[in-house]
C-alpha cells in the first residue's frame, strides 16, 4: 500500500479514538444535567396533560374558574395585577436588550479602524 494512505488511515484512526474520548467526555460532565432535564420533561409533559385535559373538559375548567372568581375576587385582581407588572417588565426588557445592542453595533462601527491596501 502506499505510504500516504498508511498514513492517512492510521491519522483516521486517531481521530476517532480522540472523538471517542470527547464523547466519553461529554457524557460525564453533562450527566447532572440529565435529572433537571428529565424533570422538566415531567413538568411539560403534565402540562401537556393539564391542556389535554381542559381541552376536553371545558366545562370543569370554566366552573373552576367561576369559582375561583366568586369564592378569591382578590386573588384575580392580583393576579392580573402581577401578570400586567410581568409583561410590562418583559417589555421594558426587550426593548432595553435591543437599545443595548444597537449602542453596541454603533460603538463598534464608530471604534472600526478602516483598512489600508496593506491589510
Amino acid at each position: 500500500m502506499d505510504d500516504r494512505l498508511i498514513e492517512l488511515y492510521v491519522q483516521r484512526g486517531r481521530l476517532r479514538e480522540r472523538i471517542s474520548a470527547q464523547r466519553e467526555l461529554v457524557a460525564r460532565e453533562l450527566a447532572p444535567l440529565a435529572t433537571a432535564l428529565s424533570v422538566a420533561d415531567q413538568g411539560l409533559a403534565w402540562f401537556q396533560r393539564a391542556k389535554a385535559y381542559v381541552q376536553a373538559h371545558p366545562g370543569v375548567a370554566a366552573a373552576v374558574v367561576a369559582a375561583v372568581l366568586v369564592w378569591r375576587p382578590r386573588w384575580v385582581l392580583l393576579a392580573l395585577r402581577w401578570g400586567f407588572v410581568g409583561w410590562r417588565g418583559w417589555r421594558a426588557w426587550r426593548d432595553k436588550g435591543q437599545q443595548t445592542r444597537d449602542l453596541f453595533r454603533a460603538f463598534r462601527r464608530a471604534t472600526r479602524t478602516p483598512r489600508t491596501a496593506s491589510d
